[in-house]
């Protein structure tokens, strides 16, 4: 196997691996609308002053279609967001053997059953690649978290609608998943263990291709640990988080390599994480403020479950109606109700004189002048 069959094998087994913990493990682009605004000439249109440009001062083009270009200056350019716009860095990554004991001491093997516990065991006891992702703290509304972690095959779909990738995903079983990169990597994923705050996943995963003589297999274990911060009434509530990935190389030759290419595939993982935290920003962002997005690419939904359709629409509408809650608290109504007059305040703090006891009213007919 060539070194570049090698690195590119890791790296699609760190992307397998990464993908469930934090939903969806790709690169994505983020770009926003520039708006721009045009000067009118004449009361015309850009479109149509190009045009009588073109078709009645053919003696003078040049000059006419530079002052055109001028015109379509645009006088307003929105500025595109950073990632530090997007994400808080709260911990950089980190690979040292203080970082690998500190974490696997966090791990909460006492809550697994013995079953999954031995099969965690397994990779634990047998590590050829550790690393503690990024901790980051990113904008996003807790039920559309909490959804997307509990169903990534949900994220995976809208990737996949997106034109974003290729990769697949079935849930096969209450809490058990396969997967498909669709370039020879394959895998399956089970949920051992799973509360609103914790989150481990046991991953295994094989790359096939015509240039190695046989398959890789690679075992893995995924601890995500999770902190939700309420942002009261005038701010959106953020989730802290953060994934610890143990791996584990049945071959040593490829376990050297693994290692040899640490540096790289470090890189690769952290940015992946990065990357995840914005795609939860941006899909909490889309609930909010294009419910109407949301339930049109809801109906696209495939290789998920039905039920999942009207479980992602409820989710996008109880974010929604939070976001609106949070825009009415921070900015109330101008026009108030009308209040009561008050008597005294309107006749300089005295009361208004009182009417005769003996004065006799008489009823007035319509047709009648009261005068």
């Amino acid at each position: 196997m060539t070194q570049m069959e090698m690195t590119r094998m890791i790296q699609r087994l760190t992307i397998l691996v990464i993908t469930v913990a934090s939903s969806i493990s790709i690169t994505i682009s983020i770009s926003y609308a520039q708006e721009t605004k045009f000067k009118k000439r004449d009361g015309q249109s850009p479109a149509l002053t190009k045009s009588a440009a073109d078709q009645y001062l053919l003696k003078d083009t040049d000059r006419q279609l530079t002052q055109f270009k001028a015109e379509q200056r645009p006088v307003h350019q929105a500025r595109v967001p950073t990632e530090a716009d997007l994400i808080t860095l709260i911990n950089k990554g980190s690979s040292t053997r203080f970082t690998r004991k500190a974490y696997l001491s966090r791990i909460p093997l006492d809550k697994l059953t013995p079953a999954n516990r031995t099969n965690a065991e397994y990779v634990l006891k047998d590590l050829s690649m550790f690393r503690a992702l990024p901790k980051i703290q990113v904008e996003v509304n807790h039920s559309a978290y909490a959804f997307f972690i509990a169903h990534p095959d949900v994220v995976v779909s809208i990737w996949r609608d997106m034109k974003l990738s290729e990769f697949q995903m079935w849930q096969t079983g209450p809490f058990s998943y396969e997967v498909d990169a669709g370039d020879g990597t394959i895998g399956t994923l089970d949920v051992i263990h799973q509360t609103p705050t914790e989150t481990i996943v046991l991953c295994s995963g094989v790359y096939k291709s015509p240039l190695i003589a046989k398959p890789i297999a690679a075992k893995a274990l995924l601890f995500l640990e999770t902190k939700y911060h309420s942002g009261g009434k005038n701010q959106r509530d953020s989730v802290s988080h953060q994934v610890s990935m143990f791996v584990s190389f049945p071959s040593q030759t490829v376990e050297m390599a693994a290692k040899i290419l640490a540096p790289v595939s470090n890189v690769i993982l952290d940015r992946n994480f990065k990357e995840v935290s914005i795609f939860m920003h941006m899909m909490s962002l889309a609930m909010e403020r294009q419910p109407g997005w949301v339930e049109r690419v809801a109906k696209r939904l495939e290789g998920v479950l039905p039920i999942r359709q009207p479980q992602l629409l409820k989710v996008a509408a109880r974010v929604y109606i939070d976001g609106q809650r949070r825009n009415n608290a921070a900015e109330p109504n101008r026009l108030q109700p009308p209040q009561p007059i008050d008597a005294i305040s309107q006749n300089n703090a005295k009361a208004p004189r009182k009417l005769p006891t003996d004065v006799e009213v008489k009823s007035v007919s319509r047709a009648q002048n009261p005068m």
